[in-house]
């Protein structure tokens, strides 16, 4: 009966310690101390904590901090690491650092890693158990037993390869990720967005003429600072365009409030219509695109610049080119 009501009172402070440790990395986050409201809410299940935990890794992906996941064999053991000076953790644990050398330190093992700018990084210490107490011997003055003359009896030697490998079981217990699997988390989520854009295009010896359109742009992570990005867009001009892009994009400055990036693209576009000023039209072309972006992360809002430049001819002579101003909504 005592060692239940002790196992209730220990199960309870555990629970209200987890607790005051999910309000604190609520309110590290609120004071802008993102890398340590990371490591706070990492375990947390709350609604309010979850979210809060979202908001701030989101943030965080957009800085060139690292991200960097301590693990141990066997789980749960408590660490410290020099990258975060002061805190424990509790494996597996993840931490945001600036790129650098740290120590990372697991059940009395070290180990020292090197940390490049905007990546991830996976450090596993192997904690080794402790030795088992040695066994209370017994000694005998009893008289010796009695001795048999002749060779001893045969004894039949069995293979000396452990049972495991004979006949390997299924395997039990937590599974531990492979560290060199690719891995498919938030970081390589496709980022959803919608563009609409307006502005001036004009054709060679042609006036200007207004445009206007609308975009569903893509873009994927991939490594670093750069991103996939793919867009399909409709313009309304002197000719109506479907246009269907493909390229890259860098992260040029990553602050908390927004993330500027810029991109340069191959668009193929489709003319709607087959005819101009009374002159047969070739219905598909190709081009380029390039692009300035800057993204709002207190609000789901982007802002941009973007300017096309047709590279084969509309028409004997004639190319078209265009520069607009885009605001768009995204989906993070």
């Amino acid at each position: 009966m005592k060692l239940a009501i002790a196992l209730v009172l220990l199960a309870a402070a555990n629970a209200h310690a987890d607790e005051a440790r999910c309000k604190a990395g609520v309110d590290l986050a609120q004071r802008g101390d993102l890398p340590r409201a990371a490591l706070y809410l990492d375990a947390c299940t709350d609604d309010d904590a979850v979210r809060t935990r979202n908001q701030v890794v989101h943030k965080l992906e957009a800085t060139k901090l690292s991200h960097v996941t301590v693990s141990s064999l066997p789980d749960g053991i408590e660490g410290e690491t020099d990258a975060m000076p002061g805190e424990k953790f509790t494996t597996p644990a993840t931490i945001w650092a600036k790129a650098g050398t740290y120590k990372f330190t697991v059940g009395g093992q070290t180990v020292e890693k090197v940390i490049e700018p905007h990546s991830r990084t996976t450090v596993i210490i192997n904690v080794p158990k402790p030795p088992k107490p040695p066994k209370d011997g017994n000694v005998s003055f009893e008289e010796d037993p009695e001795k048999h003359e002749g060779p001893p009896p045969a004894v039949k030697h069995g293979t000396m390869l452990p049972k495991k490998y004979l006949k390997p079981s299924a395997p039990t217990g937590e599974q531990i990720d492979d560290p060199f699997a690719p891995h498919t988390g938030s970081a390589l989520a496709w980022r959803l967005g919608l563009r609409l854009s307006g502005g001036v295009a004009d054709r060679t010896n042609a006036d200007p003429h207004a445009s206007i359109g609308i975009a569903a742009r893509a873009d994927r992570p991939l490594d670093g600072p750069v991103m996939l990005t793919t867009r399909i867009d409709y313009s309304h001009r002197a000719l109506d365009t479907i246009g269907a892009n493909v390229g890259f994009a860098i992260i040029a400055l990553a602050r908390p409030a927004f993330v500027l990036s810029g991109g340069v693209a191959l668009r193929g576009q489709v003319q709607l219509q087959s005819t101009l000023d009374a002159m047969d039209v070739n219905r598909a072309a190709i081009g380029g695109a390039a692009d300035v972006d800057v993204a709002v992360l207190s609000l789901p809002l982007a802002f941009g610049v973007r300017f096309e430049q047709g590279f084969s001819e509309l028409m004997p002579g004639v190319r078209d080119r265009a520069l607009l101003l885009e605001v768009g909504y995204d989906w993070r």
